[in-house]
């Protein structure tokens, strides 16, 4: 896997040239350099770091903003630039959601979903509204499930309905420890991806139009554990385990590892030792990609294990702090 420098390098070059094209290529081949670049960016979501793909994405919005007043789009040619709108400034909410400015994404996913609206794409709008719905959930549940069941129904079949009923559904009936919402919503996601085709799976990590059951796996394990039936987590883990720990996706490993410290620690038998382990293992991954939803993770599992074990983990919480 190329280092972290070699992959900003790659993201940078993939950019660069299309600031540079603005004012002198036509719209074609516009579009065309401005796709590979979101391509690239997704490539290396879960292995940049955040701050590298943020200002690379931040570089190819404004051009997403600047060519439609300054050529005539019509017709197809419209829609396709609108489309391609939305999914950089989707990838790009999620990714300052990841770094913890929060508000900035809910507007940044507000505009993507109403772009992606505007051209036709459901799934993509029904994905950015996942972003809004996440931030909610942190202050109010019930509001983040209604904008949950709108993603759902904008998303219609696809991955990103699996993906709203998964992770978003799911993970907002348990933080208010609705454990027959969680298992209806697992459920419900399961059953959208065996109406998918395999080629909708993608590869684990963030994506627009691919949603892999490693993440689903992954997400369902989160939301059973927190709700406390570690016993139906407990499969859905192991899975998400076998999918992505050796899939080279970082950010997804890290996950992994946090959810896995969670699990220790919510057994009848407490294994603090055993979280510990799998803790001290994301954060130091996470070293060469700090992010705060890791430190917001460390800091929530140190809590919990304080409560039911009383051991903590103020040094790991110490140097994930200031990801915050």
């Amino acid at each position: 896997m190329p280092e972290p420098a070699d992959r900003r390098r790659v993201l940078t070059a993939a950019v660069a040239p299309v600031v540079v094209m603005t004012d002198q290529a036509n719209t074609s081949d516009l579009h065309e350099a401005c796709a590979q670049a979101l391509g690239q960016a997704l490539d290396s979501y879960e292995t940049s770091d955040l701050t590298d793909i943020v200002a690379g994405l931040t570089s190819l919005e404004e051009v997403m903003r600047t060519v439609p007043r300054t050529r005539r789009l019509r017709g197809s040619v419209a829609l396709d630039w609108m489309r391609l709108h939305a999914a950089v400034t989707t990838t790009m909410a999620g990714a300052v959601y990841d770094q913890g400015r929060h508000s900035h994404a809910v507007s940044l996913a507000d505009r993507a979903a109403t772009v992606a609206r505007a051209a036709g794409d459901g799934p993509l709008a029904g994905r950015a509204l996942t972003v809004r719905a996440r931030v909610v959930r942190q202050h109010n549940p019930a509001v983040a499930l209604q904008i949950a069941d709108a993603a759902g129904r904008i998303a219609g079949t696809s991955p990103a309905r699996a993906l709203v009923a998964g992770k978003v559904s799911a993970s907002s009936y348990a933080a208010v420890g609705d454990v027959a919402g969680v298992q209806r919503s697992v459920a419900h996601a399961w059953k959208i991806m065996e109406l998918l085709d395999s080629s909708a799976h993608g590869r684990p990590g963030f994506a627009l139009d691919t949603y892999s059951p490693a993440d689903l796996a992954l997400a369902s394990a989160e939301a059973l554990t927190t709700v406390g039936v570690a016993e139906d987590a407990g499969p859905h883990l192991e899975r998400a385990s076998e999918l992505i720990t050796n899939s080279g996706q970082t950010g997804m490993v890290i996950a992994v590892y946090m959810a896995r410290a969670r699990a220790a620690l919510s057994r009848e038998r407490p294994d603090p030792y055993e979280a510990r382990h799998h803790a001290s293992r994301a954060v130091t991954l996470s070293l060469q990609r700090p992010a705060e939803w890791v430190a917001r993770l460390v800091h929530d599992i140190s809590a919990l294990a304080s409560r039911r074990t009383g051991h903590d983990m103020d040094d790991l919480v110490a140097t994930t702090s200031p990801w915050f």
